[in-house]
């Protein structure tokens, strides 16, 4: 039989209904049973020791928590795992499943940069799983000293001035940045005489701004000014604290420079400063209650106002940088603040101004002793020959420093610092074209100042009177002298108030 006609007879019955025998079939093996693979036992779990990390951040030199710190946890063994925390509005932070193991810890705050503080790290280990509490503090001011200072200030007062120069832009610093600083020295001479002297010092500030001036004294009223290329702050006035360190910004800017006519035969021109900045503040007396009426200015940039109801006041378009705000009052000391102003930005200040003290019976005596000196000065003023500026005049100018008084007077050339950055007052030689150093008189008495460097002699705020004698031929015989090159007579004292005069 061919293959082929079998197959089909394999596959399909032939005939329907028929029975058919279908070939025998071999019984199937029987299934084996299924097997289930055993299972593997498992490795015990390891479990990895955490800990709860609590802690604070205190600034010891402020004697406050650090506030909106940030705090990096490094991993020792692994720089690759870092945790970053930032303190609260107490100062405080937490940390939830920190490993076990040495940590590299870091703030980060502007407080630690301008205490020269920014690489510094301390290491943490936490050995053991649960609640952990951690404590951070930056150094005491007594610390601070020896750390920024060291030897630096050596013979001579144990104390520092620290702080970041910044733009009231908030940009970098264009150029190299510099503070200057003045305070009162007395120094007592081999023959007994005392003598004040107002010296200026500077520093150098670090890229970032920060700088430092060692040897300030605890407790003195420093003035102080920072500049840097064309920015340039205001001259402010800050207290050394008792422990000696000092810390605080300053802030510089450019401000816009506007010439204001006169209004009348007798003013002086003058320039005003404008910016984009705003103050807003309020006067109190000692105890609190508001003052109306008083009057407001911020010295240097000729701006002026009043407070109104109750003790408000609010100046606009005021230039960039730290200045001083200032209220005056009948019946109270006149009262400054320092106060930092930034571009489009409203700055708050608040001035408490103190009653005026009672006046001892001696006070009358020191004022007749100038009621006959300044009888001389009103004498000479009317007989001319000079150029006279009277309490009156000094407190319009409200200048800080004393070669700022002799600025557009006549004869006089202010001359910028160089490399000291001590400005110089001179005048135009008798004999020739050049400048030279006037003669200086004290309260009557020639004091010698070669360089011409009056800041160094008397602080603006103790002259009552000044009296510039460009031409020999007009000088008076007393103030007469053979240097060739004019005088110049500066009268100290304690200037009237509006309604003494």
């Amino acid at each position: 039989m061919r293959l082929s006609r079998l197959l089909p007879a394999l596959l399909f019955p032939v005939v329907a209904g028929a029975q058919t025998r279908q070939p025998p079939r071999r019984p199937a093996p029987a299934p084996k049973p299924a097997t289930t693979p055993a299972p593997k036992a498992a490795a015990p779990a390891i479990k990895i020791p955490l800990a709860r990390v609590t802690g604070e951040v205190f600034d010891s030199v402020s004697t406050a928590p650090l506030i909106n710190a940030t705090v990096q946890w490094v991993a020792a063994d692994n720089p690759a795992i870092v945790r970053t925390i930032q303190t609260d509005s107490v100062g405080q932070f937490l940390l939830d499943s920190m490993r076990v193991g040495i940590y590299l810890v870091g703030v980060i705050h502007e407080q630690v940069d301008r205490l020269g503080l920014e690489n510094r790290v301390i290491q943490v280990n936490i050995e053991g799983s649960g609640d952990v509490s951690v404590s951070l503090g930056l150094p005491s001011a007594a610390a601070m000293l020896r750390t920024a200072c060291g030897t630096a200030g050596e013979g001579m007062d144990r104390g520092a001035f620290l702080g970041l120069v910044r733009t009231s832009r908030g940009t970098p610093l264009e150029g190299s940045a510099r503070v200057r600083v003045q305070y009162p020295e007395t120094a007592v001479s081999q023959s007994g005489g005392v003598s004040r002297r107002f010296p200026s010092r500077f520093a150098d500030a670090k890229p970032n701004g920060a700088f430092v001036l060692c040897g300030v004294p605890p407790e003195a009223t420093i003035t102080t000014r920072a500049y840097a290329g064309k920015d340039s702050s205001g001259v402010i006035e800050l207290r050394v604290p008792r422990t000696g360190l000092l810390v605080r910004d300053l802030v510089i800017a450019s401000p816009v420079r506007i010439a204001k006519a006169p209004t009348s035969p007798t003013e002086r021109p003058q320039t005003l400063l404008k910016g984009t900045s705003r103050v807003r503040g309020l006067v109190r007396d000692s105890v609190g209650k508001p003052l109306v009426g008083a009057r407001v200015t911020v010295p240097g940039t000729g701006m002026e106002g009043t407070s109104t109801g109750g003790g408000l006041f609010t100046f606009d378009s005021l230039p960039g940088g730290s200045w001083m705000v200032e209220a005056r009052a009948v019946g109270f000391e006149p009262t400054r603040v320092a106060v930092d102003f930034l571009d489009g930005m409203v700055a708050e200040a608040e001035i408490r101004m103190e009653g005026l003290a009672p006046r001892l019976d001696t006070v009358k005596v020191q004022a007749d002793r100038w009621t006959r000196e300044m009888a001389a000065f009103e004498a000479r003023k009317k007989q001319g020959g000079g150029y006279f500026m009277d309490d009156a005049m000094l407190e319009k100018r409200n200048a800080v420093f004393v070669s700022d008084i002799m600025r557009g007077t006549p004869g006089v050339t202010v001359v910028p610092g160089g490399g000291g950055g001590r400005d110089r007052v001179l005048m135009r030689g008798n004999a020739g074209p050049g400048t030279c150093a006037p003669a200086i008189f004290v309260n009557g008495m020639l004091t010698p100042v070669p360089d011409g460097q009056l800041d160094n002699l008397v602080t603006s705020a103790e002259i009552r009177g000044v009296e510039v004698y460009s031409r020999i031929g007009s000088t008076p015989p007393e103030f007469q002298s053979r240097n060739g090159c004019g005088s110049i007579v500066i009268w100290t004292g304690q200037r009237r108030r509006p309604s003494d005069r």
